[in-house]
């Protein structure tokens, strides 16, 4: 079922990315919609496994563009759309279908933990950027997607010191965590605007705490945000291409501006 899924997952994807396509995301999302398997009898909850591999052909999708694909937007459109089709009254994992997208947070997680293997280590760090690139779309979009994933990957390129200057894994990082700040920040300095310095409990604290380099409160704080955007400055003159650079100081730019008209902090 999988290879056949992925086949028709991506069909439809091409189909409504042809420039010369009259489909539109929300005639894509319903298609997607009508793969799903149908309940057994009166059940009104269905099992995981189509889902896990709904979500897996997604992701292999999103690897295939480029970052700045305008391609990765229109997925982005389909994902809100499929959030928006008539209630089922059907659930998975007690979530309902489709509003809630059920397991996408879980598919993605665990692509963190197994990202797919690529054929070179450079076309690995391509697809491993080019998910984060549609990650952080699905956030700024505000689509069920997980939302401590941007302040792991800031945290993970901007609070520790583990990769070496001129290094593949500092540029892999770096225009990972830019991938947040360029499609999700205005989500973010939103959030701070409007709550600065929120108090963070419990098992979160741990979570969202800072690495070895911020020793701040955990979570999305401002003091945390001044120092990603003076890091990003930093951390641009270390990396191995001038790709990894401008991706990083364009990142670095935006926090500037934001600061200036959103956090009123200069």
């Amino acid at each position: 079922m999988t290879d056949h899924l992925n086949s028709q997952v991506a069909d439809l994807f091409n189909d409504h990315f042809n420039l010369t396509s009259s489909v539109s995301a929300a005639q894509t999302a319903t298609a997607i919609s009508k793969l799903a398997p149908q309940p057994s009898g009166d059940e009104k909850t269905l099992g995981d496994g189509f889902f896990w591999d709904l979500w897996r052909t997604i992701i292999e999708v999103a690897e295939q563009l480029d970052y700045d694909d305008p391609a990765q937007d229109k997925m982005v459109k389909v994902m809100r759309e499929l959030t928006l089709l008539p209630d089922t009254g059907l659930t998975v994992w007690e979530s309902r279908l489709w509003t809630d997208l059920p397991v996408l947070n879980a598919a993605f997680r665990e692509h963190l933990d197994s990202p797919g293997r690529a054929e070179s280590e450079e076309e690995q760090a391509r697809a491993w950027v080019r998910f984060h690139a549609f990650s952080a779309r699905l956030v700024g979009a505000g689509v069920g997607n997980d939302e401590n994933l941007p302040i792991w990957m800031l945290r993970e390129a901007l609070e520790e010191e583990k990769n070496a200057p001129k290094s593949k894994a500092l540029d892999r990082g770096l225009m990972t965590a830019a991938m947040y700040i360029e499609y999700a920040g205005p989500i973010l300095v939103e959030a701070l605007a409007v709550n600065p310095h929120p108090e963070i409990t419990g098992q979160r604290r741990r979570l969202l705490r800072g690495g070895s380099l911020f020793t701040g409160e955990p979570g999305l704080q401002l003091d945390r945000w001044l120092f990603w955007t003076r890091r990003f400055r930093e951390e641009a003159e270390k990396t191995s291409t001038e790709e990894a650079k401008e991706v990083a100081l364009h990142a670095a730019r935006l926090m500037e501006v934001w600061n200036e008209t959103r956090l009123k902090t200069t």
